[in-house]
């Protein structure tokens, strides 16, 4: 069977059609950076508190079908450090008001 050369206006309202019945697919297509976005608090918990290794980290999502490299996991890691480094540890002055000496 040939390939058509030329199309009618029938066969562009039909392509069209076809491809506005298409379902929306951006919920169940992510990036890896999404997929690590949402695995970031197990991730965090994984390394802070249950004591595994960035690598064992990238070995388990490998195992899980999820190809990545240890720079992005250190990322998401040194993400976690720095934004919770200031949250307790402010040491800033407190306004000291003076008295007036007596005279």
């Amino acid at each position: 069977m040939t390939e058509k050369k030329w199309f009618t206006k029938d066969d562009v309202e039909m392509a069209k059609m076809t491809l506005n019945d298409l379902p929306d697919l951006t919920e169940q297509r992510m990036t890896k950076s999404d997929v690590l976005e949402h695995l970031k608090e197990q991730i965090i918990t994984l390394s802070s508190s249950k004591g595994y290794s960035v690598e064992d980290i990238r070995s388990a999502l490998e195992t899980a079908g999820i190809k990545t490299n240890v720079k992005a996991i250190r990322e998401i890691l040194s993400t976690q450090k720095k934004s919770t480094a200031g949250a307790g540890g402010s040491r800033s002055r407190k306004a000291v008001t003076k008295v007036p000496a007596k005279q």
